[in-house]
């Protein structure tokens, strides 16, 4: 390699150096401008807790969540079992009631027509996903016998009220 090779070697690294610093300086100052395109900040950035005025206040005693859950708002009783979740199912109008049971047994609910109701007043239970007839009704007063191990009754009526 001659010494005019290794000038131009040189010459060509220190103009790149120089292309480069001041490229660099000119697209900080290009991208300044453009919105959306900030400096990270110096420190994390946290959100402000809302006022109370923006938060919505808890919704009163007659509301039922979306998920239509009504354990706590059917009279039932259960021999030889535990109710785990009522709830309504618009879709099927009916009242889903997840249970777990070791023995026969027997479930009473009292049903409320401001939750489920029917048009002629008649109701049609399924009990571990076969129909039953093994049901006895008293007005909207239902007493349903289940075998041992039944998860899920079901209650289907005519309307809910969600």
């Amino acid at each position: 390699m001659t010494t005019m090779d290794k000038a131009g070697i040189g010459i060509t690294v220190g103009v790149l150096a120089v292309v480069l610093t001041i490229g660099v300086g000119i697209t900080t100052d290009v991208f300044d401008g453009i919105p959306g395109m900030q400096e990270k900040p110096s420190m994390p950035v946290t959100q402000e807790k809302p006022s109370m005025s923006e938060i919505q206040k808890a919704p009163s005693a007659s509301y039922i969540s979306s998920s239509g859950d009504v354990l706590d708002r059917l009279d039932f009783k259960i021999t030889e079992g535990d109710v785990k979740s009522m709830h309504l199912d618009k879709y099927s109008s009916s009242l889903v009631i997840n249970m777990k049971s070791t023995e026969d047994g027997e479930l009473f609910v009292a049903l409320d027509e401001g939750y489920i109701g029917s048009d002629n007043g008649m109701f049609f239970v399924i009990v571990g996903g076969e129909e039953s007839n093994d049901y006895e009704q008293a007005g909207s007063d239902l007493y349903i016998s289940f075998p041992a191990g039944t998860e899920k009754i079901e209650i289907i009526g005519s309307y809910v009220l969600l």
